[in-house]
Order: structure tokens, then C-alpha cells, then sequence
């Protein structure tokens, strides 16, 4: 509910420079038996479904998995890169 506060607040916002702005966000739970590679890459999986589905929402990897509407991939190694 928070997250989709800050979402809900930043779309009624009037930036000075660039008007109205919209935030598309993805998270999941953080688990102690799954790799920070593992769980940046569900948190991604959830925000990229958010941004192919209309974007200007919040998306919760758990029940998307629940739902159907996203399958949970295994990573097969902990390499990530960052840029």
C-alpha cells in the first residue's frame, strides 16, 4: 500500500519541467534462501510485467507468480553485472 501511495502521489504531481510523470514499480519479498541475484531478478521480472501491462502500477512479483500471469525462472548462476 505504500509503494502504491508514492505511485499515486507522483502521478498527481506537477513537476515544474516536465508536467505529469508516472511510476511503474516491481517488488518482491526478500527471502533468506534466495541470492540477492535471484531476488533483483524477480523484483525486475515484476517491473517489467508492470511496464508491458500499462505501466502506472505496482506489481508484486509473489502474486503475479500466484496468479498465473508470470512463471518463476531459476537462475542458474549468482554472476550479476552491474552498469
Amino acid at each position: 500500500m505504500i509503494i502504491d501511495r508514492f505511485r499515486a502521489n507522483v502521478e498527481a504531481h506537477d513537476f515544474p519541467q516536465v508536467g505529469r510523470v508516472t511510476v511503474s514499480v516491481g517488488f518482491v519479498s526478500i527471502s533468506p534462501y534466495d541470492s540477492p541475484v535471484v531476488t533483483l531478478g524477480h523484483a525486475d521480472q515484476a517491473l517489467y510485467f508492470a511496464k508491458d501491462h500499462g505501466r502506472n502500477q505496482v506489481c508484486y512479483y509473489d502474486d503475479l507468480v500466484a496468479s498465473g500471469n508470470l512463471a518463476s525462472k531459476v537462475v542458474a548462476n549468482d554472476d550479476v553485472e552491474l552498469f
